[in-house]
């Protein structure tokens, strides 16, 4: 992947928005070429599609099997949950327990990385092969470096240690952070390169006043939050909007539905089925 910030400098703020978040204008399909009722010949956008903790339903989630399954699907972004252990190490975990997903008990910043690195991450249809340990956040950013972007929810991590180990790998400028607005700030302070993208702001006016102020590159949200002029409002002030497709919606009802409300991205657990309906529908 070529890293959009340091290739166009020269690019305004919104040509740099579409070239790294994918909003480019596709080429008509070929003529003949058989479609469903719901596509047509116009020229498209093509609609980036995140792996949401990887492709956890088949493999662990937040696992560096989930992460490869992920690139191979040839998904755009990889969603990962960031958290601190005891001694500072930089780990993925989306509770703030590893009781849940592990043979382990206790809280992610009472372990030390030693006794996170002890255990066994449970969870998808083929945990059976394969036997998923905690990675680091550095071990997952090694995995993903030139074969896919990352989306960092940052549970509990320091700013400064995030942008440390993007940096390390060379991916502070093929990165974007959520978090909290004021969160977010400091983020941008320390790598102006490094995408921030807070939570849906809940109105046209609050999405106007946020972007005026944060300047993010791209809005989040569940989907059943947004709404077709809420989008309009965010592309207007120059964000993208990238919407998460939760388990009700995650479907081909749900897929088509952000597709209308003129997403730039959607999060889905299940990227193989979103590919795939979104390439028959012109949008890959």
């Amino acid at each position: 992947m070529i890293p959009a910030h340091e290739t166009t400098p020269t690019l305004s703020r919104r040509q740099a928005l579409r070239l790294l978040g994918g909003s480019v204008v596709l080429g008509m399909s070929r003529a003949g070429q058989s479609k469903p009722a719901w596509a047509n010949d116009r020229p498209k956008r093509r609609i980036l599609v995140m792996a949401h903790r990887g492709a956890h339903l088949d493999w662990p989630e937040n696992t560096l099997p989930a992460i490869r399954a992920a690139i191979e699907l040839g998904c755009d972004y990889v969603e990962l949950d960031v958290r601190t252990t005891r001694d500072g190490a930089l780990v993925l975990m989306h509770d703030d327990t590893v009781d849940r997903t592990t043979n382990g008990s206790g809280r992610v910043d009472q372990l030390t990385l030693a006794q996170i690195r002890s255990l066994h991450v449970k969870g998808g249809r083929k945990q059976a092969s394969v036997t998923a340990g905690i990675p680091t956040l550095d071990e997952a950013l090694a995995a993903c470096r030139g074969k896919i972007r990352v989306c960092i929810d940052n549970k509990a991590a320091q700013p400064a240690d995030v942008v440390a180990a993007l940096r390390r790998h060379h991916m502070h400028d093929q990165a974007i952070i959520y978090d909290d607005p004021d969160t977010l700030r400091k983020f941008k302070q320390l790598c102006p390169s490094v995408w921030i993208q807070p939570p849906h702001p809940g109105s046209v006016e609050a999405i106007e006043q946020l972007v005026a102020d944060l300047h993010p590159e791209s809005l989040d949200g569940n989907i059943r939050d947004w709404t077709r002029q809420q989008v309009q409002a965010a592309h207007r002030a120059g964000t993208q909007v990238w919407v998460d497709n939760p388990w009700y919606r995650d479907n081909q009802k749900g897929i088509r539905a952000a597709v209308a409300l003129g997403v730039d991205s959607i999060q889905t657990d299940h990227p193989a089925r979103v590919l795939q309906l979104l390439e028959a529908m012109g949008y890959r």
